[in-house]
């Protein structure tokens, strides 16, 4: 079946009955069982309901509360999907810094079920900037909803041109201006639902900056999802 895309070793799945016989058949062959228990699923964790932050409350987080009171025109709707350490960590070193592009698929079967949850939603990858793509070669983004065989438009330009986000600090990234652009050809989708799509939520500033130039411009329904939080 393959070899699994975090330990490298081959994926031998022992299925149970319930799997065996088709009642809620698990969809694999990119991650082995092992790793796939080791993932720091937020799913049935207490967390913020704005961000998925785990915390000890069900209530709004102290950074969702400033979005809030920042920008009370927009809905916080973010859906995260595993806590940002362990394996979820590494994957993210190995595939975005590192540039093993093979862990583009790692995590295919959480996005086809965000968009089976989500059936009028458009994604939408937050885009990366020229020198990140210069240097990395593709957009992590773009190549993640390829492998899941999603469908996506890109009607977002980055013209950011100073430090890269993972390089700052969280003051740093909280004052970063603008890098968004809208590029032609974006009123179209001006009646649909907009899944932005990013790899990880740090403090939400990259998110609600895509977030704020798609309401200015007429865009009422968006939501978005990151891998990790």
């Amino acid at each position: 079946m393959g070899q699994c895309l975090f330990c490298q070793n081959e994926i031998r799945e022992v299925l149970t009955l319930q799997e065996l016989f088709g009642f809620g058949k698990k969809d694999c062959g990119t991650i082995c069982r092992a790793c796939d228990e080791k993932l720091p699923r937020l799913a049935g964790q207490t967390c913020c309901p704005g961000c998925m932050r785990p915390q000890t409350a069900p209530e709004l987080c102290e950074d969702c509360r400033s979005w809030s009171c920042r920008y009370p025109e927009l809905t916080i709707a973010h859906h995260a999907c595993y806590a940002y350490t362990g394996v979820v960590k590494d994957w993210l070193q190995r595939y975005k810094f590192q540039g093993d592009y093979r862990l583009a698929g790692a995590f295919t079967n959480d996005l086809q079920a965000f968009q089976r949850a989500h059936p009028k939603g458009l994604f939408l990858p937050l885009p990366i900037s020229s020198a990140s793509y210069e240097e990395r070669g593709f957009s992590q983004c773009e190549e993640m909803l390829k492998q899941a065989g999603i469908r996506y438009v890109q009607f977002l330009g980055n013209q950011h041109a100073g430090a890269k986000q993972s390089e700052k600090n969280r003051q740093e990234r909280l004052l970063t201006t603008q890098p968004f652009l809208l590029l032609d050809g974006h009123k179209k989708y001006l009646q649909q639902e907009i899944i932005l799509f990013d790899d990880v939520y740090t403090t939400g500033r990259t998110l609600y900056h895509a977030k704020t130039l798609l309401y200015k411009q007429g865009f009422r329904s968006v939501r978005s999802i990151t891998i990790a939080r």
